[in-house]
């Protein structure tokens, strides 16, 4: 009997003692965070008293601080900023009623199909203007990756790519329009980004989600770059990046700037080199004629001003009458070499709430 009272004793004994370290942990970690705390509430109250305070913004001499007039402005800056970011939003959409929109249901096989059938129209339509371009069939493009090897065809990113396909037909065709009639035009090349052979950054790292061209730039086609400049910005802006290179007079590629401009679409020109044409481009026009003054022909009168004359009317002419004025080319615009490069902006597409947290499958 003795012992079992003994036992009970200290099994209530050993219970009491561990209530009591339980309970002197539980005291030391609410101690604990009730420290934490008091420190977090520390560190906010400085930063309350340092809005309320005032901070200087630039070289403003007065300083601004959290006051109920400050926190109008604030407010009204940023309804201003998110209206023009919509404006904004709304330019680089592009021109709603003529859009360059891709086909994003297209398949590899049908893409690849209609790159080769609009290479075979732009090549055609290149001889029916007489517009010239290099020797040995060179201009493809910006194709000449699927033109060449027969049986290949996009293996991803295919709505870009066929954005990229409408945007190469209709800046051909805008440069076909802006050439004057009679002058020469020689189409070397329409080049483009392969963004279908671009690497994805993986997640973790700077800009992930975001394509880069592959370091190794020999995979790269002639008709095929990297831009020098570009305003893209992953994330916030997107851009396709193209470069034109033709041989041609001034007034063409005013014209086509021009157009471009007027267009509605949201082209944004990042680059323009301007250069003599070569010898054999020339010579390919047909056009390097000397620049020279015009003599008058044989047995032909050289107009004389009539300030040598003294005022004399020409022999056989009626009085009163205006003379004719002849006006001679004295100098002949000689083409040039142009390489335009530009982006083709667009706007990521914004992922929903939801989507954003849903789980990945």
């Amino acid at each position: 009997m003795d012992k079992s009272k003994n036992r009970t004793f200290l099994i209530t004994l050993g219970l009491i003692a561990i209530i009591f370290v339980a309970g002197c942990a539980l005291s030391v970690t609410a101690w604990l965070r009730k420290k934490q705390t008091l420190v977090e509430l520390e560190r906010h109250q400085r930063e309350v008293n340092v809005l309320l305070a005032g901070d200087n913004l630039g070289s403003l001499k007065d300083q601004i601080s959290l006051t109920p007039a400050n926190v109008d402005l604030a407010e009204k800056d940023l309804t201003e900023l998110t209206d023009q970011l919509k404006s904004l939003r709304e330019v680089i959409a592009g021109s709603p009623e003529a859009p360059l929109k891709p086909d994003n249901s297209t398949s590899a096989s049908k893409l690849n199909s209609l790159i080769k059938q609009n290479v075979d129209e732009w090549k055609k339509l290149c001889a029916d203007r007489d517009v010239k371009t290099p020797p040995n069939d060179q201009c493809e493009f910006g194709f000449r990756r699927y033109i060449r090897n027969a049986g290949t065809s996009p293996k991803r990113d295919l709505p870009r790519v066929d954005l990229q396909r409408i945007i190469i037909d209709y800046l051909f065709k805008q440069l076909l329009e802006s050439r004057p009639a009679g002058a020469p035009l020689l189409l070397q090349s329409i080049d483009r980004e392969p963004i279908e052979t671009y690497v994805l950054i993986p997640e973790g790292k700077p800009n992930a989600g975001s394509y880069v061209p592959d370091a190794d730039g020999s995979k790269n086609e002639n008709d095929e770059f990297t831009p020098s400049r570009s305003f893209r910005r992953p994330g916030l802006l997107d851009a396709l990046s193209f470069r034109i290179r033709f041989v041609g007079t001034t007034s063409t590629l005013r014209t086509f700037i021009n157009k471009l401009r007027s267009s509605g679409h949201p082209f944004a020109i990042t680059s323009i080199e301007v250069g003599l044409a070569k010898p054999e481009e020339e010579k390919l026009l047909a056009t390097a004629a000397p620049t020279t003054t015009a003599a008058p022909a044989a047995g032909a009168t050289a107009a004389v001003p009539d300030f040598f004359l003294g005022g004399a009317p020409a022999a056989g002419a009626k009085p009163g009458a205006a003379p004719k004025e002849d006006r001679v080319v004295v100098v002949k615009e000689k083409p040039a070499e142009f390489v335009i490069q530009f982006d083709y902006l667009t706007i990521p597409e914004e992922k929903s709430a939801t989507a954003e947290g849903e789980p990945k499958k």
